[in-house]
């Protein structure tokens, strides 16, 4: 951030630094490294900065920005001005991101933007970009999500039909009037949701439906 406010005022800055302790201290050469550093160092500070937000769900978010900060490091690699420092990130990043934690591709599949079509691309993509193969955890992470959601059904499943059966009139009484269509809508989703549900998951689910 401290570049990123010098860099407006680089001719100033050289022309005092240079008047005062050097004419070559700082050359157009310098500039022209910090640029390129801070460009690149750019898209880390953003993913830092919206995955760090407390008041809205960033775990949906987590694979989108592993994506990009993988294909940032692999476009990186063919700058010869930047492949010395990014060959080292990159064993870095595969170190702690090669092996994807679950619960990530749980909230990235539960987003009715992606759900597994979209995993799967994104696995597709990050293994160009990395050199790792993800066939075996893309299959892993499917079975265990249908384990889960079989879980949960056998636990709630009772619960949901029976909220179904006792809100039908209700909702027959105002379909009659042709007023709420919305309304009558999100009362449809939220009766087949089982609960509890966490809040960030009721409103994806009842988002997707609503689309």
């Amino acid at each position: 951030m401290m570049l990123k406010k010098l860099i407006p005022y680089k001719d100033i800055f050289s022309v005092f630094i240079n008047s005062h302790y050097g004419s070559e201290l700082l050359t157009k050469n310098h500039w022209y490294a910090v640029e390129k550093v801070m460009e690149f160092l750019q898209l880390f500070y953003d993913s830092t900065v919206l995955l760090s937000d407390v008041y809205y769900p960033t775990s949906p978010l987590v694979l989108h920005h592993t994506l990009d900060i993988a294909s940032h490091l692999h476009a990186a690699e063919r700058d010869r001005n930047l492949r010395n420092i990014v060959g080292p990130m990159k064993l870095k990043f595969l170190k702690y991101w090669e092996d994807i934690p679950v619960l990530y591709s749980y909230a990235f599949i539960l987003d009715p933007r992606t759900k597994m079509k979209g995993f799967y691309n994104v696995l597709q993509l990050l293994s160009e970009s990395t050199g790792a193969s993800y066939s075996l955890y893309y299959a892993e992470v499917k079975s265990e999500l249908y384990k889960l959601f079989t879980k949960y059904e056998t636990k709630f499943g009772s619960a949901r039909s029976q909220r179904v059966h006792s809100h039908q009139l209700i909702l027959v009484r105002k379909s009659k009037h042709g007023q709420r269509s919305l309304e009558n809508k999100l009362a449809q989703v939220l009766l087949v949701l089982p609960l509890p549900l966490p809040p960030h998951l009721v409103v994806l689910l009842v988002s997707s439906h609503l689309t």
